[in-house]
């Protein structure tokens, strides 16, 4: 019975490690997609949008009432007026003092101060952080298209590696039965030897194809399973069965050029930071000019024992009560340091004007070189595509004469490095075509952009 059950407890620890084990099935989009959602440069991104709505919240408090309150607790003196008469205690404030003298004083002071006009400190200073927010969105919307990207450029490599994996297992397969003939008929030296090495060099060049596709499809799968947030080890089969070329837009060069301008976060990203720091500048410049305020403040201390002197002209520090209201102007001079602060903010301002001259400058560049790789990726894939269907045909006539004495095995080895090549500048077409399809969505702003099709980032 206890045999039969550590049978059983056996079975199904195997089922269930088979099943955790079990490769996830991803597409394109949900690979994308997943990496967007968990990726943490993507949420470091998103923390740093939190901190300019912190920065907001800091400005806006400013506009508030700044209280202050403070309070404590210490020793004192016992003071007494003189029954029936106006005169304080005659006692010497320090003189002899004994236990019996000392009492506790509670005291506190509050103060309430309320901005009315500052010169447009504040104002100012809450767009300049309006504009930021909009600019850490961009940036954060720059780190999306960049995870994005990354993440299509390994789901093809991906692709590409088991697509050619497959391949050499199926020429090794081939070439491993004209290698087991040519080896009994070298034993019965009915043929030479060379034409055995010949064969075991083809092999050889298989298996070095077979180790790189190997790495390859571990790489590519390690990679996407550190963008993806999943546990290290864990296998990822792609949804697509091959590596196909993906549809393209067929969109003008000025068409793709005007979606970069309205969707490049770069873009936006520049122009609010500019303008924000064009505000802080004008913020700066306020530093020049008071702050007024309105005030209330109170004053109060509490000693046992210390009676409460009742006149406008004198304030006991240890048994009072003072309130107080004020209207005032406040004034910082630093030397100039506010129109520094100005100046360094306007260069700033002057900088990000400098990089978004340089992005719209730059667009076009990267808009042709991912057009000019899709055009050439293509053209190679039509190259290719027909000489491999040749190439398959002539590896396949040449082990067949060769089996059946008519050929030579350098035939064999030539045509079978031929396809080998062929079959490889193919794929290799197919994954370029398909990363420029994901550079040109990233070129023109729409990889990661709502209502984006131009690579398929949504399943």
């Amino acid at each position: 019975m206890h045999s039969f059950r550590y049978r059983l407890w056996l079975i199904g620890t195997s089922l269930l490690i088979c099943a955790s084990a079990q490769a996830e099935t991803l597409s394109r989009g949900g690979a994308v997609q997943r990496a967007l959602a968990q990726n943490p440069q993507v949420a470091a991104a998103r923390a740093v949008v939190d901190q300019a709505r912190a920065r907001q919240g800091q400005v806006e408090a400013a506009r508030y009432p700044n209280i202050s309150l403070t309070v404590g607790i210490g020793p004192s003196l016992k003071a007494e007026l003189e029954p029936g008469t106006a005169l304080q205690s005659t006692e010497n404030a320090y003189g002899d003092v004994g236990w019996g003298d000392l009492s506790v004083v509670f005291g506190g002071v509050l103060s309430v101060v309320q901005p009315l006009y500052t010169f447009g400190k504040i104002d100012l200073r809450q767009e300049a952080t309006e504009h930021e927010i909009r600019a850490r969105q961009a940036q954060a919307d720059m780190t999306r298209a960049d995870v994005a990207f990354r993440v299509a450029e390994l789901y093809e490599s991906l692709l590409f590696a088991r697509d050619a994996r497959l391949f050499f297992e199926e020429m090794t397969h081939g070439l491993k039965s004209t290698l087991r003939r040519t080896e009994t008929e070298v034993a019965a030296e009915r043929l030479p030897e060379g034409d055995l090495l010949r064969l075991q060099t083809a092999q050889a060049y298989l298996d070095l194809g077979q180790h790189q596709s190997d790495a390859g499809q571990v790489q590519a799968t390690a990679g996407l399973v550190a963008y993806l947030g999943m546990p290290a080890g864990s296998p990822i089969e792609p949804a697509d069965a091959h590596l196909e070329l993906l549809p393209i837009s067929r969109l003008s060069d000025a068409q793709l050029l005007k979606l970069a301008l309205q969707h490049r976060p770069e873009l936006h990203a520049t122009r609010e930071a500019q303008a924000a720091f064009e505000k802080l500048a004008q913020a700066e410049e306020a530093g020049n000019w008071p702050d007024f305020f309105a005030a209330a403040f109170a004053s109060g201390a509490y000693t046992p024992g210390r009676d409460f002197v009742d006149t406008r002209f004198v304030s006991d520090p240890l048994n009072h009560f003072v309130p107080g209201a004020l209207v005032g102007a406040r004034w910082q001079f630093q030397n100039g340091m506010a129109d520094q602060r100005a100046a360094e903010s306007r260069a700033r301002a002057l900088e990000m004007q400098q990089m978004e001259k340089w992005a719209t400058v730059g667009m076009p560049a990267e808009i042709t070189v991912a057009l000019e790789d899709i055009r050439r990726a293509k053209a190679d894939f039509d190259s290719t595509e027909l000489a491999v269907q040749r190439a398959k045909k002539w590896s396949v006539q040449a082990a067949a004469d060769f089996a059946l004495g008519l050929g030579d095995s350098s035939d064999v080895e030539d045509a079978t490095a031929t396809y080998v090549r062929l079959r490889l500048a193919n794929f290799r077409a197919r994954f370029e075509y398909n990363v420029a399809v994901a550079s040109l969505a990233k070129a023109t702003g729409m990889l990661t952009a709502p209502g984006g099709d131009l690579y398929p980032t949504k399943d």
